[in-house]
């Protein structure tokens, strides 16, 4: 099994993720299928509280000293603390399960009832799988959206309605690009590198369906949403009675 590298790119998936954690500070955190640890290494200094589920038992072993705990388990068997994490990480770990609807739902349990989902998945819809189909062709790789040890592969509507079926609610999506720093180690920092990623992002921008190499998603449990909502909606006639809305008010009568 290949070991996952750190993307430096602000939008790569590792970025994107670290930097909606680092935006809402909302702990516990749980980071599942965290692999050698790459996200608790760049959340350490952050003063939040991290656990991690990670099943491979050295890449578990590796990812210790970033975690405040890792359950060495598939996400299934985890002994996860029942309505504990305000934060669950997802990152390119779905599309390796049985059941992605059946492991969000057993998360949805570990985590309290307003917390927030970061979900990344890899997309299959990217142009150039969208090349390999035209020419007859769907091989099975190392890594990358193809990645061998894939049991599913998402679009963006696939993947909003497996999380909408795990009963979340998509309140942002965003892409990643393709990882360029995989394909050209040695060229890093070099000006023709700097203005492929340039040229990468602008596409991104303009056509994110088909250039985007991953989709990352926040959301939320729908039914708290609905809640806020319903109590939002409560809230309203009270803030209408007289004498509590300025607008209510009527001028004395002239004697």
């Amino acid at each position: 099994m290949h070991h996952y590298h750190l993307h430096r790119d602000p939008r790569s998936s590792h970025q994107q993720i670290i930097g909606h954690v680092l935006r809402l500070r909302r702990q516990p955190v749980l980071d599942v299928g965290a692999a050698q640890g790459i996200l608790g290494q760049l959340l350490q200094g952050s003063g939040l509280e991290i656990d991690a589920v990670e099943m491979h038992p050295q890449w578990a072993e590796d990812a210790r000293p970033f975690y405040r705990r890792v359950f060495n388990n598939p996400i299934e068997d985890a002994p996860l603390p029942e309505r504990t994490y305000q934060t669950v990480l997802c990152g390119d770990v779905l599309e390796h399960t049985v059941d992605p609807v059946a492991v969000l739902r057993r998360l949805r349990r570990a985590a309290t009832d307003d917390a927030t989902f970061i979900v990344s998945l890899p997309n299959v819809a990217h142009l150039a799988v969208r090349m390999m189909l035209l020419f007859g062709r769907f091989p099975r790789m190392e890594k990358g959206i193809l990645d061998k040890t894939h049991l599913h592969f998402f679009t963006r509507d696939t993947a909003e309605a497996t999380l909408r079926d795990a009963g979340l609610r998509v309140e942002s999506a965003s892409v990643t690009g393709v990882p360029l720093e995989e394909l050209w180690r040695a060229g890093e920092g070099r000006l023709l590198f700097r203005a492929i990623r340039k040229m990468q992002h602008a596409a991104l921008t303009l056509m994110p369906r088909v250039f985007g190499y991953q989709w990352v998603f926040v959301a939320r449990p729908s039914d708290e949403i609905a809640r806020n909502n319903a109590l939002i909606a409560a809230a309203e006639p009270a803030a209408r009675q007289p004498g509590t809305d300025p607008s209510s008010t009527q001028a004395p009568a002239a004697a």
